[in-house]
C-alpha cells in the first residue's frame, strides 16, 4: 500500500505485523494438509487516523470452499433503527428500499412489514452473474463499482431512495470504487445507511482477535464518519449501539453533491497513535497468555470452543496452538476437519467431558457465552471450567475487563 484507502495520504507505515496466516474459513481435511498464507500487517494513516491492512487479502483468496458458512450480525437494534429511517424526509411507503447483500435481508423484511412494497436486493446470480454458491460478501464488495451498479439499478427500475449496507464496507479492497458503487445505487437526494463494527473496545483492551483477513479497514466512529464523501454523500445522522466485543456503528447520509476525497478532521487525526499503542502491548499480552495457560495446562488438557476466525486469531497470532488439544464445535459440517493454521482437530463438545478437559476457552460471540455454558452443564459438573478469550468478557482468561 502506498496511500491511505480513505484520504489518499502517503503518511502510512507498518505498525503491527501479525505475520502470514491462512484464511480462517479454509478448514483442513487433515492435520498435515497444505495451506496458503497471507501477510496480515496493520497500518494507521497519520492524516485521517484510519487503521487498515497494508495489503488487503485478494477477494479470490477469501472465497470459502464451502457453501454452508454464514455470518450472523447483531439485530437487536434494527426495529428502532428502521423506525428512525422511516422518519427521514421522502421515505414514504412508496419509496424504493434496496439492500446490497444477504446481510440486509432482515432489515428489508422490516420495511416490508411497514407497508413498503418497492423493496429489492442486489442478487449475486441475477444481477452480478455469479453462480458459485460459495461466493458471498468478499465477491460482492469487489463487484460494487459504479458502472456495474448503474446497470443493476436500472434493472430494478432505477436507483433506490434508501440503500441498506450492513457489515460490508470494512471488507472493501478498494474503498473509493466501493463507495462510488453505492452512490450509483442511490438516486440524487436519496439515502444510504452503512453499518460497520466499531474497533474502539478491541484497541483499548488490546484484544487482537479484532484482526481478520476479511477486513481491510478497522473503523472507529471518528474514522467512519468521512468515508461516504467518496460518493458525494452528506452525513444526516450517526448512531452507536453498544455490544460487548464490537459496538455497532451506523452512518446515514444523503446523496447531495459531487464525489470528493474524504477530508481528515480533527477528531480522526486525534486518533493517531492508537495502533502504535495497540502494537506495543502485543508482546506482553502474548507472554502473559502463555504463562497463564501453561499453569492451567499443568492441571489438565485445554480446549477452545468455536471453530471460527476468532479462535484462529487467538491461537495463531499469539502462537498458542501447542497448548490446546482440540477445538469443540457442534457444527456438523466441521466435524473431522482441522482449524486453519493451528491444525487442531475439530470435535463435538461432548469431548470436553470424555477427554477430561480442565479449561475450555470460549472463542465465539460474547453474547453467546451464557448459552454455550448452559448447554454444557455436564462439563461444569465434571469439574471443567469455561473462560473467554476476550478481554471484554466478564469471564476473560486475562482477568476482569477494564
Amino acid at each position: 500500500m502506498t496511500a491511505c484507502q480513505v484520504c489518499r495520504s502517503s503518511r502510512i507505515g507498518p505498525a503491527l505485523d501479525m505475520g502470514s496466516h491462512p484464511v480462517s474459513s479454509f478448514f483442513l481435511p487433515a492435520a498435515d494438509a497444505p495451506e496458503t498464507a497471507h501477510r496480515l500487517a496493520l497500518t494507521q494513516c497519520a492524516e485521517c487516523g484510519t487503521i487498515q491492512l497494508m495489503t488487503p487479502v485478494p477477494h479470490a483468496a477469501l472465497k470459502p470452499p464451502y457453501d454452508w458458512l454464514f455470518a450472523r450480525e447483531p439485530e437487536e437494534h434494527l426495529d428502532g433503527l428502521v423506525d428512525r429511517l422511516r422518519a427521514l424526509p421522502g421515505l414514504e411507503p412508496g419509496a424504493a428500499i434496496a439492500g446490497l447483500t444477504v446481510k440486509d435481508d432482515t432489515t428489508l423484511d422490516r420495511f416490508r412489514r411497514h407497508g413498503f412494497e418497492r423493496v429489492w436486493r442486489v442478487s449475486l446470480a441475477e444481477d452480478l452473474g455469479i453462480a458459485d454458491p460459495c461466493a458471498n460478501v468478499e465477491t460482492v464488495q469487489v463487484l460494487t463499482e459504479p458502472d456495474r451498479m448503474r446497470r443493476v439499478a436500472a434493472a430494478h427500475g432505477g436507483p433506490a431512495d434508501l440503500l441498506i449496507v450492513r457489515h460490508v464496507i470494512e471488507h472493501a479492497e478498494s474503498l473509493q470504487a466501493f463507495v462510488e458503487g453505492l452512490a450509483a445505487l442511490v438516486r440524487p437526494g436519496g439515502y444510504v445507511m452503512v453499518e460497520a463494527p466499531d474497533c474502539t473496545t478491541s484497541l483499548r483492551l488490546h484484544d487482537y482477535a479484532m484482526v481478520w483477513e476479511e477486513h481491510s479497514l478497522y473503523f472507529t466512529p471518528a474514522t467512519l464518519r468521512p468515508i461516504l464523501e467518496w460518493g458525494g454523500f452528506e452525513r444526516v445522522f450517526e448512531a452507536l449501539y453498544p455490544l460487548p466485543f464490537e459496538n455497532c456503528m451506523v452512518l446515514v447520509a444523503r446523496r447531495t453533491g459531487m464525489p470528493r476525497t474524504p477530508q481528515p478532521d480533527a477528531e480522526g487525526q486525534a486518533q493517531a497513535g492508537l495502533l502504535a499503542r495497540y502494537a506495543a502491548a502485543f508482546p506482553d499480552v502474548t507472554a502473559e497468555l502463555r504463562r497463564t495457560l501453561e499453569a492451567v495446562r499443568a492441571r489438565g488438557p485445554l480446549a477452545l470452543f468455536g471453530a471460527g476466525h476468532l479462535a484462529c486469531a487467538f491461537v495463531n497470532f499469539h502462537g498458542l496452538a501447542d497448548l490446546f488439544d482440540f477445538v469443540a464445535d457442534d457444527t456438523p459440517q466441521k466435524q473431522g476437519l482441522f482449524l486453519p493454521g493451528a491444525r487442531l482437530p475439530i470435535l463435538p463438545s461432548a469431548e470436553l467431558v470424555r477427554r477430561r478437559v480442565a479449561l475450555c476457552l470460549l472463542a465465539l460471540s460474547i453474547g453467546n457465552e451464557d448459552r454455550v455454558i448452559a448447554r454444557n452443564a455436564g462439563f461444569i459438573a465434571a469439574g471443567g471450567a469455561f473462560r473467554s478469550i476476550f478481554a471484554a468478557s466478564p469471564r476473560s482468561i486475562r482477568g476482569p475487563a477494564g
